[in-house]
C-alpha cells in the first residue's frame, strides 16, 4: 500500500513540477492568458486589503505566473517525495485554481472548436483539482490531526459527561448522608429532649415528693416540739406548784416560829413586869 501511494503521488505530482518550470523559466508564454485574470482580481484585492498589503501586491501578469509556478514547483516536489505531502498537495490545489481559470476560460470563446478544447482542459484540470485535494487529505490509514482533535474532543465530553455524573452521584451520595444524619441528630435531639422532659418530669416528682416529705418532716418536728413544749410546761407549773408549796409551808413555820418568839417575848415582858 505505501508503495502504491508513492507510485499514485509522483505520477500526480509529475504534471505540476512540469508546469512549474515552464512558468518559472518561461512566463512569457502565459502572459496572454493570465494578463486578463490578473487585471481583474488585483484591483479588487488592492481595493480591499489593508494599505500596506495592496502596496505589496504584485500588478504585472508575468510576477504571478512565476508566483504560481513556484507555487506548483514546491507542491510537486513536496507531493513526490513525501515531505510534507499533505501540505503541498494544498499548494498544488491553491495554484490549480487560478491556473485553469486563467488558461482554459472556455466560457469566452466564440468558435466551437476552441470552446470544446478549452473545456476539455478546464474539465482536465478540476480533475486534477479533486486529485490533489485528495491527497491533501490522505493520512496514509493514519487519524489526521482533524479526526484526531475531533476524538479529543469527543473524549473529553465523555469524560466531562462521566465526571458529572459521578459528581452527581457523590452529591447525591453527601447529600443523602447528610439529610440521614440530620434525620439522627433531629432524633437524638427529639429523644434527648424526651429524655430531658423525663427526667425533668421524674425531678419534679422528686422533688415534690420530697417536698411532701419534707412537709410531714416539719409538721412531725413542730408537733412534737409542742408536745415537748406542753410537757416542759407541765413539768414547770409541777415544779412552780410544789415550789409554791414548798415556800408556804416554810413561811408557815416562820410565822410559827415568830408567833411563838413573840409570844414568849411578851410571856417574858409580863413576867419582868410583875
Amino acid at each position: 500500500m505505501t508503495l502504491l501511494r508513492s507510485a499514485a503521488r509522483t505520477m500526480l505530482a509529475s504534471y505540476f513540477i512540469v508546469s512549474g518550470v515552464k512558468a518559472v523559466r518561461n512566463p512569457e508564454a502565459l502572459v496572454p492568458a493570465a494578463e486578463p485574470l490578473v487585471d481583474t482580481v488585483v484591483p479588487q484585492v488592492q481595493r480591499f486589503a489593508p494599505e500596506q498589503v495592496g502596496e505589496l501586491v504584485p500588478t504585472d501578469a508575468k510576477t504571478w505566473i512565476r508566483i504560481n509556478g513556484v507555487l506548483e514547483l514546491a507542491g510537486g516536489l513536496a507531493l513526490a517525495t513525501g515531505k510534507g505531502r499533505r501540505l503541498g498537495a494544498s499548494l498544488l490545489a491553491l495554484s490549480l485554481v487560478p491556473t485553469t481559470i486563467g488558461k482554459y476560460p472556455f466560457w469566452r470563446h466564440s468558435d466551437p472548436a476552441e470552446r470544446a478544447a478549452a473545456k476539455e482542459h478546464f474539465l482536465k484540470n478540476v480533475s486534477l483539482l479533486g486529485g490533489v485535494l485528495i491527497a491533501s487529505r490522505d493520512t496514509e490509514g493514519k487519524p489526521s490531526l482533524g479526526w484526531r482533535a475531533n476524538q479529543t474532543r469527543q473524549q473529553l465530553t465523555a469524560d466531562t459527561k462521566k465526571a458529572q455524573r459521578k459528581v452527581g452521584k457523590e452529591t447525591k451520595q453527601l447529600t443523602d448522608a447528610a439529610l440521614a444524619e440530620g434525620a439522627l441528630l433531629v432524633g437524638a435531639v427529639v429523644g434527648g429532649s424526651q429524655k430531658a422532659r423525663k427526667q425533668l418530669t421524674a425531678t419534679g416528682k422528686s422533688a415534690t415528693k420530697q417536698a411532701v416529705v419534707a412537709k410531714d418532716a416539719a409538721a412531725k418536728a413542730a408537733r412534737q416540739a409542742q408536745q415537748d413544749a406542753a410537757k416542759r410546761a407541765r413539768q414547770a407549773q409541777h415544779e412552780a406548784s410544789r415550789l409554791a408549796k414548798a415556800a408556804g409551808k416554810e413561811v408557815s413555820k416562820q410565822s410559827a416560829a415568830a408567833k411563838k418568839a413573840a409570844a414568849e417575848f411578851a410571856e417574858n415582858i409580863q413576867l419582868g413586869e410583875n
